[in-house]
């Protein structure tokens, strides 16, 4: 797993690219369910994040990217967060899209 790094900020929502390995569940109808992942911290820990429930998710091309997207309620940083993590259909791969709060 690789770092990513903060991008920007605009307000209280913080864009970045952090590489995340995801654990999730499919339906039968193929439909993903993400439960929990893990990212590598800027002091190089591994921490892992458990989904309290998905809030919203869709599909779209983001800048061009084929993408599965979802709004997820989580604990992270000891606090209660909403996060945006992405799926890139193309390349198979998660990252942490956005921190929204």
């Amino acid at each position: 797993m690789g770092g990513g790094s903060r991008v920007g900020r605009n307000g209280s929502v913080y864009y970045v690219n952090i590489p995340v390995q995801m654990f999730c569940a499919m339906d039968t109808n193929g439909r993903i369910s993400p439960l929990r992942f893990r990212y590598e911290t800027k002091e190089h820990t591994v921490e892992t994040v458990r989904v309290e429930r998905v809030i919203e998710q869709g599909e779209g091309h983001f800048v061009g990217l084929r993408e599965k997207q979802y709004i997820c309620a989580v604990e992270m940083y000891d606090r209660q967060r909403i996060v945006e993590v992405r799926y890139n259909m193309d390349s198979q791969k998660w990252r942490i899209s956005r921190i929204l709060s």
